[in-house]
C-alpha cells in the first residue's frame, strides 16, 4: 500500500502520477457518460413532448441536444485540465484556464439560447401564416431579429464582465449615445412604431385598394418606414408609416370579406314636372320591382325607393341598393343594366327623365298712352 502511495506521488514535468490518473478518468467519465446522460434526460423530456398536442416541444428537445453534448464535454476537459498543476509565475496559467472555462460555457449558453430562437422564428412564421392571427407575417423577421441580437449583445457583455473589463462604462454611454440617437431619428422611430400598428392591427394587407385623405390606391409593399402605394395613375406612392398609423384608412376591399362581397349604389332619378301623382306612385312601384327581380342586386342588403323630393327641374326618386359582387366590373354592369331598366320602364309608362331647365314667364303689361298724346294743341 505504501509502494502505491509512493509511485502515486511520483511526478512528470510537474504532474503527480495520482493528478495524470484522475484527469484521464474524468475525460473518460466524461466521454462515456456524455451520451447516456444526455440520452436518457432527452427521452425523458421526448416522453413529456409526446403527451402534448403541440410540435414546437419536439423541436425545442431537437435544439438543445448538441449544445447539452457540447457543453457536458467542454466542461469536463475543464475539469480535467484544473486538476493537473498551473503555473502562476512567469504567466498566471491558472486564471487564464479559469477564463477560457467560464468564456466557453458562456458561448455555449449564447448557442442554445440563438437555437432556441431558431425554434420561436419557425412558431413564429407559423402563426403569421395564420390570417386569423394577429401577428402579420411582415413582423416575424423583425421579432426574431431582435432575439438574436439582444442574445448576441448580452452576451458579449457578460464575456466582457467576466474577463475583466468594467461594462457599466460601456452600459452608460452606450445609453446616452442611444438617447442621441433617438432624438436624431426621431421620425425614422416613429414610423418603424407605425408600421409595427400597422402589421398588428392589420388594417390593409398587400394588395388591399385603400383610401384616405391625401391618398389612394391599392398596397404593393409594407416596409418599415413607409408603405408604397400604386395609385389608379400607375404612379408610385410611399407614404410615411406614422401617417398612415394616425389617419383615417378606408380599406375598399374589405368589401369582398365574407358574408358581404357587395358594392352600394346610391343615386336619384329626376322625372319630368309634367308627371302626375298617379304615376309617381306607379312610377316607384315599378322601380322597385325592378330592384326586387334583377339578379345581380342583393337581396339581404337594405334597398330602399321613394319618393323624396321637389327637385329644382324634377320630381326625385332616390333609389338606394347593393349589387351582390365587389367586383368594379360586375358592380358596374349590375348598375348599368338597372339604369337602363329604369329608362324603358319610364318611357313605357310615358314618363321622361329630367334635365336641367328653367321655365320664363312673361306677364303681359297694359297700353297706355302717354299723357302728351290725348292733348291737342
Amino acid at each position: 500500500m505504501s509502494d502505491l502511495s509512493e509511485f502515486s506521488k511520483v511526478s512528470f514535468f510537474g504532474i503527480s502520477v495520482y493528478q495524470a490518473l484522475l484527469s484521464f478518468l474524468i475525460l473518460f467519465l466524461t466521454m462515456t457518460m456524455r451520451r447516456l446522460i444526455i440520452g436518457s434526460f432527452i427521452r425523458m423530456l421526448e416522453r413529456y413532448a409526446e403527451k402534448s398536442k403541440t410540435e414546437w416541444d419536439n423541436s425545442v428537445i431537437q435544439a438543445i441536444r448538441p449544445p447539452l453534448e457540447v457543453l457536458i464535454l467542454a466542461y469536463g476537459i475543464w475539469l480535467a485540465v484544473k486538476i493537473l498543476p498551473q503555473p502562476t509565475e512567469p504567466v498566471d496559467i491558472k486564471h487564464f484556464v479559469n477564463v477560457i472555462g467560464e468564456v466557453l460555457i458562456l458561448l455555449l449558453g449564447a448557442w442554445l439560447l440563438l437555437r432556441l430562437v431558431d425554434v420561436a422564428d419557425k412558431i413564429i412564421k407559423q402563426k403569421a401564416a395564420d390570417p386569423k392571427h394577429w401577428l402579420d407575417i411582415s413582423i416575424a423577421p423583425l421579432i426574431t431579429a431582435s432575439l438574436r441580437i439582444l442574445v448576441v449583445i448580452t452576451s458579449l457583455i457578460v464575456i466582457a464582465q467576466n474577463l475583466g473589463y468594467s461594462v457599466s462604462g460601456l452600459v452608460a454611454s452606450l445609453g446616452l449615445g442611444g438617447a442621441a440617437i433617438a432624438l436624431a431619428s426621431k421620425d425614422t422611430l416613429s414610423n418603424l412604431f407605425g408600421s409595427m400598428m400597422i402589421m398588428v392591427d392589420k388594417p390593409f394587407k398587400v394588395g388591399d385598394w385603400i383610401k384616405g385623405a391625401d391618398f389612394e390606391g391599392v398596397v404593393e409593399e409594407i416596409g418599415f418606414r413607409s408603405t408604397r402605394i400604386r395609385t389608379f395613375g400607375k404612379t408610385v406612392e410611399n407614404i410615411p408609416n406614422n401617417m398612415i398609423a394616425n389617419v383615417k384608412v378606408e380599406n375598399m376591399d374589405r368589401r369582398k370579406d365574407k358574408g358581404y362581397n357587395v358594392r352600394r349604389i346610391k343615386m336619384t332619378v329626376g322625372v319630368s314636372y309634367s308627371a302626375t301623382a298617379d304615376q309617381m306612385e306607379k312610377a316607384v312601384e315599378s322601380l322597385r320591382e325592378i330592384l326586387k327581380t334583377d339578379p345581380g342586386v342583393d337581396q339581404r342588403m337594405t334597398t330602399l325607393v321613394y319618393f323624396t323630393d321637389f327637385g329644382a327641374s324634377s320630381l326625385d326618386i332616390f333609389l338606394y341598393f347593393f349589387s351582390n359582387s365587389a367586383v368594379w366590373a360586375e358592380y358596374l354592369e349590375v348598375r348599368q343594366r338597372v339604369n337602363l331598366k329604369i329608362m324603358k320602364k319610364l318611357e313605357v309608362m310615358g314618363l321622361s327623365i329630367a334635365f336641367p331647365s328653367r321655365s320664363v314667364y312673361i306677364e303681359s303689361m297694359p297700353d297706355n298712352k302717354s299723357s302728351g298724346s290725348s292733348q291737342d294743341g
